[in-house]
């Protein structure tokens, strides 16, 4: 049973209903509505009794339904949740079926349309399709993949940069990436941003992978010679990639 279920509960029928629970079981359906048509028998209240009496009625289905959902697992001395008879009470079953919510949403299961993330070998195939889509190597693509994020879709440095090609959000913005974590999306962006980059330095390959890892204004600013030894290390550990790719 979904949480979504409970918002249809927003009508109420008139009247008190008095219902005992006790070790966690609420009492039974019939007893409930019993107790609705002895009090339309009743003469009619002022129309704040009744709507108290509403939200109360309506507020106190839910707290059972919740309960339900756990009184075969429950063992407690005791009555669990007082009698509820109106508003006035309602604020400390309120505060106790919290615990019913939380419980729930920890014995809920992950749903099964969650699409696992994507495996080497479908990774591979989408490199394959962007490198034609945007006219790159896919073993250019494949061994910044693999110095990047090891081919994890999900990882994030401690800079901030996410998914398989590592884009910063504001770079993946840019490039029209929703999703850094979607392993297509990161690839498409990332190849795009890479093949602009070898455009733009004529396609040299040292300095277009300086500028994805260091930024395209150090390297203007500064060259390759005032490269830090980070960025040193990640053009030697992307080019000895592509070299055995190339083998």
């Amino acid at each position: 049973m979904s949480l979504d279920s409970l918002n249809m509960l927003n009508i109420a029928p008139l009247g008190t209903i008095r219902t005992e629970v006790r070790h966690g079981k609420p009492a039974a359906a019939g007893e409930a509505f019993d107790d609705i048509l002895a009090e339309l028998a009743e003469p009619p209240g002022t129309v704040p009794e009744k709507a108290e009496k509403m939200m109360a009625m309506a507020r106190l289905s839910q707290i059972q339904m919740m309960q339900n959902l756990f009184s075969e697992d429950e063992d407690e001395e005791g009555d669990f949740l007082p009698e509820v008879t109106g508003l006035a009470q309602l604020s400390l079953v309120q505060a106790r079926s919290g615990q019913f919510i939380d419980r729930y949403c920890a014995h809920q299961q992950p749903s099964l349309l969650t699409r696992e993330p994507p495996g080497r070998q479908e990774i591979d195939k989408l490199i394959e399709r962007v490198a034609r889509r945007v006219s790159l190597e896919p073993a250019l693509i494949r061994s910044v993949v693999a110095t990047e994020s090891a081919y994890r879709p999900d990882a994030v440095s401690p800079a901030g940069a996410r998914g398989l090609m590592q884009l910063m959000p504001e770079t993946a913005r840019e490039l029209g990436v929703s999703d850094s974590f979607d392993a297509h999306d990161n690839l498409l962006g990332g190849s795009r941003y890479l093949k602009q980059l070898l455009d733009k330095y004529s396609g040299d390959l040292d300095h277009a992978l300086a500028a994805y890892n260091w930024g395209q204004g150090n390297v203007d600013r500064h060259g390759l010679a005032r490269m830090p030894e980070e960025t040193r290390n990640y053009l030697a550990r992307v080019k000895a990639l592509l070299a055995k790719e190339s083998v």
